[in-house]
């Protein structure tokens, strides 16, 4: 994943690079264009074109029209860094983010910000303080309200879009805030991670991707699970099919609400809660 945020951040740097030096201003490249350049991939609900570049201009007046290029006014604070370069400038993760929420689903907004927050110190390029900060400080742009309507489900430290989506879809069915990729020690000294967990609960959620279809991985997924079962923790997979109709979602939402109970159950009778 990290290989891909490269590479899709640097061929977008490169499209960049020759569209300025076209240009007889120093651009700001901003909504879908920033987000490539950050690694991030368009999400398919946007409704921006996603052949052009975007960049913005922080007073209607000074527009200007170049060819394959859509300009934007932002009403919003001007956050930008300037490329390596120095051939043009680009919008930070916070005022990319604010600028898409007018063009993305809600759920997008909360992958987007899932993955400019995300564990990886080498891609992670915001923090969501950071995002709740700019949202606060800029009141007039339009999807700010959507930005607001998402902050209490965004997840920092996720690994990838889906895990953005569980803690949405669980949260919003009134199962609390769990914790993203959660350290849970072993008696031997090791340490295993869960993608989501209720730790009270000794409750996992772990996403199953195609990566995790492989031989050497699923012998690995088994031990690593085997070993934290024998702790008392239960586990709930979820794949791609749970998360892909309202009815599965409702479905596997339902599954994660009774282990929940279960596990509370278990551990009342325990009488460790």
């Amino acid at each position: 994943m990290a290989e891909e945020a490269y590479r899709r951040s640097r061929e977008q740097a490169l499209l960049c690079e020759q569209a300025a030096a076209a240009m007889d201003i120093v651009p700001t490249f901003s909504h879908i264009t920033a987000l490539r350049y950050q690694g991030i991939e368009v999400p398919e609900s946007c409704t921006l074109r996603t052949d052009r570049l975007h960049i913005s201009f922080d007073s209607r007046g000074a527009r200007r029209r170049f060819k394959g290029v859509i300009e934007h006014y932002w009403s919003g604070s001007f956050e930008v860094t300037m490329d390596g370069g120095g051939e043009f400038y680009v919008t930070n993760p916070a005022m990319t983010w604010s600028q898409l929420s007018a063009y993305v689903s809600v759920e997008s907004l909360a992958v987007i910000a899932g993955s400019l927050a995300c564990r990886d110190s080498k891609r992670k390029l915001i923090t969501l303080d950071d995002l709740e900060r700019y949202v606060e400080e800029n009141r007039g742009f339009a999807g700010r309200r959507r930005c607001l309507d998402i902050m209490p489900y965004l997840m920092e430290n996720s690994d990838s879009p889906p895990e953005s989506v569980l803690v949405v879809l669980v949260m919003r069915g009134g199962l609390g805030r769990p914790e993203a990729n959660f350290r849970i020690d072993l008696p031997s000294g090791g340490f295993r991670f869960a993608d989501i967990a209720y730790p009270e609960l000794k409750l996992a959620i772990e996403y199953q991707g195609a990566y995790h279809a492989s031989p050497a991985q699923m012998r690995e997924d088994a031990r690593r699970w085997n070993q934290l079962r024998v702790l008392g923790w239960e586990i709930v997979f979820v794949t791609a099919d749970d998360l892909r109709t309202d009815a599965s979602r409702r479905a596997i939402v339902k599954v994660i609400r009774t282990m929940m109970e279960r596990q509370l159950a278990f551990r009342r009778l325990a009488g460790v809660l």
